[in-house]
């Protein structure tokens, strides 16, 4: 399989991102919890501080991310030096695993959009003025997409606006301002369409306007929506389908996706998302939203596509193993490796 042109949107500096108050990954020092990591061969702490709100903090969770940020901006001394390694190690392991771009999001930092866009800003520039992987700013919020454009370094190369869809329609003007790489989602206006018509249909409207602003189609990734197959047993096949239809309609443009959202609810996650992505290349995709480190897509190029493992998802996936019923039951006889 060729990934030489593979497009890889790295998706994990974003502050969604939790770890569990009493998981492995957070520690007691001092009488104070702290998130551990390891930047430069050294174990670090990252100080689970009192004067941090997070709602999450009452339901056992921790955002990392945000919490980095939160001491980067805050904090003084060690703290806020912990935050700031703790930034550059979650990007440089992005940029290790082959990050194409380096997806940003702060949203769930706050509720209050202006502290969205000063977070936005600081993270932006930060990233900017340390690595030399381009960014994608990833925003619900105009004005936070903005502000992270704004920051972005010129010398690089165009950005990514992260995204744009019939739902979003004001945020189309920010491709042509500022030049920018941008992922096209199929959601419309009153929804996620599920059928082959409904999302090309969008896309095609979509795509259309920002034709009209003359943006390159080399420059847009589409994002056809990707559904669970623990929901429907046919997502996976759905998927391929458009994933063919655009690629044929559309010329240039390249095939997206959150591709790690096939997997929810089903045993074995990395396996299905590394055969998915196999297959949604075979089809024609060659752009991902993917976390590199836990699945590089150098280890997806080198599966064997004739083991038994590769060939169990690959049912699964493309629905001919109806509802998984025999991938779960080789799960269960440890037959998936």
């Amino acid at each position: 399989m060729d990934i030489s042109n593979f497009t890889t949107i790295a998706e994990n500096i974003h502050c969604t991102l939790i770890v569990k108050l009493d998981g492995k990954k957070v520690v007691d020092a001092d009488g104070q919890k702290a998130v551990k990591f390891t930047h430069e061969g050294r174990d670090r702490l990252l100080p689970i501080s009192p004067a941090w709100k997070s709602p999450m903090l009452e339901q056992g969770k921790v955002q990392h991310v945000a919490l980095a940020l939160w001491h980067a901006m805050n904090s003084s001394g060690e703290d806020k030096q912990a935050g700031e390694d703790y930034l550059v190690m979650s990007a440089r392991k992005q940029i290790d695993g082959g990050a194409t771009f380096l997806d940003v999001n702060v949203d769930e930092y706050s509720n209050d959009n202006a502290v969205r866009v000063d977070v936005m800003k600081f993270l932006a520039t930060f990233l900017s003025e340390r690595f030399d992987t381009p960014l994608s700013i990833d925003s619900s919020n105009k004005a936070v997409l903005r502000a992270g454009l704004e920051c972005c370094r010129k010398d690089l190369g165009e950005p990514m606006l992260n995204s744009v869809s019939l739902e979003r329609e004001d945020c189309i003007e920010l491709v042509p301002e500022f030049n920018a790489h941008v992922v096209v989602s199929a959601a419309g206006k009153e929804g996620l369409p599920t059928t082959l018509e409904g999302r090309m249909t969008n896309l095609r409207e979509i795509i259309g306007r920002l034709d009209a602003l003359g943006v390159d189609r080399s420059r847009m990734h589409l994002d056809p929506l990707v559904f669970p197959i623990s929901t429907d047993p046919m997502n996976g096949k759905g998927f391929f389908e458009v994933t063919t239809a655009a690629k044929k309609e559309f010329g240039e443009v390249k095939i997206t996706g959150g591709y790690s959202n096939i997997s929810f609810g089903m045993p074995n996650r990395k396996l299905l998302n590394e055969v998915f992505i196999y297959l949604v290349v075979e089809a024609g995709a060659e752009s991902g939203i993917i976390n590199p480190v836990a699945t590089p897509i150098k280890a997806v190029a080198a599966l064997d596509a004739n083991s038994e493992p590769f060939q169990l998802a690959k049912a699964v996936l493309e629905g001919t193993d109806m509802y998984g019923m025999e991938y779960i039951s080789a799960f269960r006889e440890g037959r998936l490796g």
